[in-house]
């Protein structure tokens, strides 16, 4: 247990689809995914072995996610400079899922403009947390919402013309 009393199964239990979400979105497979999922919450026991505690559930919660963002970043890296390894390969994990367009969409944009709207349309932060999560300016944040919104508008036009 940790200073607000959560084991890692808990942690698991409480923030492992959200993490998902966002390694998926990042990621676009369930393997790397779920990898990524794993290696945060591997992180997460190091975190809490090393002494370390967090002040609130908000920052146990921001914490997750920044460290999430950064492996799906030295993920990508790592693959781009070893382009043998195949990352095209597309789940179907959601296909039952509601909001299955909107994961298709957010799939199609570059990286940058994905984890923006994710974290905030999708998990629900404001522009001034994304700013800190992801160590950006709340002006950069700004920008790249509405350029992704811009992006995913005309994609969802492009989408609804071949229907």
């Amino acid at each position: 247990m940790d200073s607000l009393g959560q084991s890692v199964e808990e942690v698991f239990e409480e923030y492992g689809n959200m993490l998902y979400r966002i390694a998926f979105v990042m990621m676009k497979n369930v393997y790397d995914a779920e990898d990524v999922v794993q290696d945060t919450l591997i992180k997460y026991m190091e975190h809490r072995k090393s002494g370390k505690l967090f002040d609130t559930g908000e920052h146990r919660k921001a914490w997750l996610i920044r460290v999430a963002v950064n492996l799906c970043k030295n993920r990508l890296r790592f693959y781009k400079n070893h382009p043998k390894i195949g990352m095209e390969q597309l789940s179907r994990y959601y296909e039952e899922r509601e909001d299955t367009w909107l994961m298709d969409s957010l799939l199609l944009l570059p990286s940058k403009y994905r984890e923006i709207l994710l974290l905030h349309y999708v998990e629900g932060y404001p522009g001034r947390e994304i700013a800190g999560m992801l160590r950006l300016s709340e002006a950069a944040v700004r920008k790249r919402l509405e350029r992704g919104r811009e992006k995913l508008r005309r994609l969802l036009e492009e989408q609804s013309v071949h229907l």
